[in-house]
C-alpha cells in the first residue's frame, strides 16, 4: 500500500469517526478525530512547503475544533474567523493558479449569498453576521474555484452546498439536527479533499488556464514547461 493509499484510508476514518461523534452526541470522539482531518491532507500533499497551503489547512483546523459545538454561537463566529483565513488563503491560490471571475458564475454565487443573507435575517439573526461576512468569501472561492481544475471547481461548489447546510440545520427543525449535521461534514470533508488537492498543483507563472470542453479551465496548461 502507497502513502496515498494510507492518507486516504485515513482522511476517510478521520471523517467517518468525526460523523459518528457529531450523529451520537460524543464530543470526546470528534476532538479525538475531527482535528487529525487537515494534517492529513497537509502530509498527503506536503503543504509545508507552501506558506499559502500550510495557512489555510492550520486555520481549517482550528475552524474543525471550534465547530464541534456547532450550536454554540460563539464558537461557532470562532469558527467562521478561522475560516474566513482559510477561504482568503484557498482564493488567494486560485488567483495566483490563473484563475479569474466570470461574470455568469460570479452572478449565481452572488444570488446564493444574498439568498442565505435572507434566511439567515428572518429565520437565525444570530448567524446574521457569520452569513454576511464569511459567506461572502465562501461565495468567493467558488466563483474562482469554477474557473480553475475539476477539482477546484467541484470542491468550491461543495463548501458552498456544506455551509447552506450549516444555515439550514440552524434554521431547520430540530429533529433533522444529526441528519443536517452528518451532511455538514461529509459534503465539508469531500470539499476539503477535492479542493486541497487542486490547490496542490504547482503554480503557474504566466497566461490563463487553457479552456476544455464546454468552457472549463483545464487543469493543465500546454504553455507550461514540464
Amino acid at each position: 500500500m502507497s502513502d496515498r493509499d494510507r492518507t486516504a484510508l485515513a482522511y476517510v476514518a478521520a471523517t467517518a469517526a468525526t460523523v459518528v461523534g457529531a450523529v451520537t452526541h460524543r464530543p470526546g470522539l470528534q476532538y479525538v478525530a475531527k482535528p487529525a482531518m487537515m494534517p492529513i491532507l497537509a502530509f498527503r500533499t506536503r503543504a509545508t512547503g507552501d506558506p499559502t497551503l500550510a495557512l489555510g489547512l492550520a486555520a481549517a483546523t482550528l475552524g474543525d475544533v471550534a465547530m464541534i459545538e456547532p450550536d454554540d454561537d460563539r464558537r461557532v463566529r470562532l469558527g467562521a474567523a478561522c475560516f474566513a483565513v482559510m477561504q482568503s488563503a484557498w482564493s488567494r491560490r486560485l488567483w495566483r493558479t490563473g484563475s479569474r471571475v466570470r461574470p455568469v458564475v460570479a452572478a449565481t454565487r452572488a444570488a446564493g449569498w444574498a439568498g442565505g443573507v435572507a434566511i439567515a435575517r428572518r429565520r437565525v439573526p444570530g448567524m446574521l453576521p457569520v452569513t454576511a461576512t464569511y459567506g461572502g468569501l465562501v461565495a468567493t472561492t467558488a466563483t474562482l474555484g469554477a474557473d480553475g481544475s475539476r477539482d477546484a471547481a467541484v470542491g468550491s461548489t461543495l463548501f458552498l452546498i456544506s455551509d447552506a447546510l450549516v444555515l439550514a440545520r440552524r434554521a431547520g427543525s430540530p429533529r433533522y439536527a444529526d441528519a443536517l449535521e452528518a451532511a455538514v461534514l461529509v459534503t465539508y470533508a469531500a470539499a476539503q479533499w477535492r479542493l486541497v488537492r487542486g490547490l496542490s498543483e504547482p503554480l503557474r507563472t504566466t497566461g490563463r488556464r487553457s479552456r476544455g470542453r464546454g468552457g472549463t479551465a483545464s487543469a493543465r496548461d500546454p504553455r507550461r514547461s514540464r
